[in-house]
């Protein structure tokens, strides 16, 4: 596969760290307050999601032949490959579970869930994006010949 950008992936990650950040604000709000903001918090729990996978998939493009369809299988290879640590990538794939609901409307949305997941969001990825930018600056493997 053809190298990956690092200046496209610190850009993807200038995205995640401000969606961090943006809800972030929620984690010193009250109940009241996330109820109102609700649609907010689920649209950040949303990028939040799609912004993790999207820079995974591009740790996956500098190594993989194929690549993953799905948020769960892209989190899952990564962690098959012994590159994300099997629990960041369970918690990764759970948390994506609840940007589908979100998305598709599979379900009826349960806010106490959506408000509730605040605080584990934030922790979540910014521990994904401390994993991503040691990925960034670890050593380039070269190829052997």
């Amino acid at each position: 596969m053809a190298p990956v950008s690092t200046d496209a992936l610190e850009r993807k990650l200038g995205f995640l760290n401000r969606y961090i950040a943006d809800l972030r604000v929620y984690v010193a709000s009250d109940e009241a307050a996330r109820l109102r903001d609700h649609y907010t918090i689920e649209r950040l729990l949303q990028l939040l999601c799609e912004s993790a996978a999207d820079i995974a998939l591009q740790f996956l493009k500098r190594e993989a032949d194929t690549l993953p369809a799905s948020y769960r299988e892209i989190f899952s290879s990564l962690a098959a490959r012994g590159r994300l640590p099997d629990a960041l990538a369970s918690e990764l794939i759970a948390a994506c579970g609840m940007r589908n609901v979100l998305t598709h409307l599979y379900d009826e949305i349960d806010l106490s869930r959506v408000i509730a997941a605040v605080e584990p969001a934030v922790r979540l990825y910014g521990a994904f994006r401390d994993w991503s930018l040691a990925q960034l600056a670890a050593p380039k493997e070269t190829p052997s010949g």
